[in-house]
């Protein structure tokens, strides 16, 4: 009894752990203890461009050595944590499926699956094999209260007995339109608008999802119904069609192997093995993907495009505006420098006032650099600088005669300007 409470409270704390975009499946058996597992086992998730996904279960049974084969002729039910988003069987589902479900659950949805049956060398074809006579049922359900608002629906669906169960070589083909398997990535304006929005498909086996999910009580219930998966081979695959506008970003785990399609033209797949364990243990493979229209993906160089235009557009007008500024400020100091200067040299008080006294630099800090600056190579530290001006119809010119560093001669000359 120790060793089973502390294989219970294991479980309970795995599937705490399991994030809730799980896509994933167990089967139950209608009676305890089965003495069978399930095997091989291939899970095939079959994306289109429109983000619509339909799963195939492929899947035989394998008696344990030494059990009857009768044990095996019982009904099996498959829990998954997703809805189905259609029938693909007109009918209405069985409804014993609907009143073995707690009071808790409230059923959502209801319908038939197509079963199909194909020879052991029709796997990896795409070929789905004959129609079988029986059809399965689901339900799809949720929690009622409060919580049925905070998680997704998920399907429980039966699988009536059929001999082809236990054809060793057959296997049976249960097909589902499911909605939920792809979810967005979580990403930032930024991210979507350079690169576009990303997908993640999360499909696997052994996976119920937090205990809040409404699996889990169905499992809770049901443990010891459980059906193993058996040392087979077996695989979770996913295909994507129109790979000519595809783009796989990341695979999980590392073992998943990526190829293209080699029964469908213009396919991508992605695949996992599965590991056989005795106990429940997720193994999930997840596929971030985006699809884009056109030759090639456009949005990443459109958007590069559009901001090296924006950054140049930018760039010239900061450019433009601080140039401008500096043309009118040069413009404002000149005309500022050009009124000084005429009044200066129509006023004879100013030009008084600087004999003797100013210096050259005086009288550039004040007036600006002179039109002329003429200096005397046969009378060293003599110079003479010339002024020019117009003011009210008249040409002013004024020289200015610098000796030994002072100004000691202004000479004013003015001349009428003819219109």
């Amino acid at each position: 009894m120790k060793l089973v409470h502390r294989a219970l409270v294991g479980v309970l704390a795995l599937l705490w752990a399991l994030p809730s975009e799980s896509s994933a499946q167990i089967f139950l058996a209608s009676k305890p203890h089965p003495d069978f597992a399930v095997g091989p086992l291939f899970v095939i998730a079959n994306v289109r461009p429109d983000l619509s996904v339909t799963v195939n279960i492929s899947f035989s049974l394998t008696l344990r050595p030494g059990a009857a084969h009768a044990t095996m002729e019982q009904d099996l039910f498959l829990l998954w944590p997703a809805e189905v988003a259609e029938p693909t069987m007109a009918g209405p589902a069985d409804p014993a499926l609907a009143r073995g479900l707690h009071d808790h659950l409230v059923v959502l949805s209801s319908g038939r699956l197509k079963l199909q049956s194909r020879d052991r060398t029709l796997v990896g074809t795409g070929q789905l094999g004959e129609a079988l006579p029986e059809v399965a049922s689901y339900v799809t359900v949720t929690r009622q209260g409060p919580l049925g608002s905070q998680v997704s629906p998920v399907s429980y669906i039966k699988i009536p007995w059929t001999p082809k169960l236990t054809d060793p070589l057959t296997v049976t083909t249960l097909v589902m339109p499911l909605r939920g398997l792809v979810t967005p990535k979580r990403a930032s304006w930024v991210s979507e608008t350079f690169w576009g929005r990303r997908w993640i498909l999360t499909v696997g086996f052994g996976d119920l999802g937090p205990p809040v999910m409404p699996l889990y009580s169905i499992y809770f219930d049901n443990r010891d119904r459980v059906v193993r998966l058996a040392r087979e081979f077996s695989q979770v695959m996913a295909t994507f069609a129109d790979s000519d506008h595809l783009l796989i970003d990341e695979v999980e785990p590392a073992a998943a192997t990526r190829r293209p399609s080699r029964i469908r033209a213009g396919s991508e797949v992605v695949a996992l093995a599965l590991t056989p364990v005795d106990g429940i243990a997720p193994q999930n493979m997840k596929v971030q993907f985006s699809y884009f229209a056109g030759r090639i993906a456009w949005r990443p160089i459109l958007v590069s495009l559009a901001l090296l235009l924006l950054t140049n557009i930018g760039g010239t007008i900061m450019f433009g505006r601080e140039m401008f500024g500096v043309a009118r400020a040069r413009r404002r100091a000149r005309a500022s420098a050009g009124r000084l200067r005429a009044e200066w040299l129509t006023g004879d008080d100013q030009a008084a006032a600087l004999l003797g006294a100013a210096t050259y630099e005086d009288v550039v800090a004040r007036w600006g650099p002179p039109d002329e600056d003429r200096e005397r190579l046969s009378t060293p530290g003599r110079r003479t600088l010339v002024y020019r001006a117009q003011n009210n119809g008249q040409a002013h010119e004024v020289e200015i005669e610098i000796t030994n560093g002072r100004v000691t001669e202004i000479e004013r000359r003015v001349h009428r300007l003819v219109p």
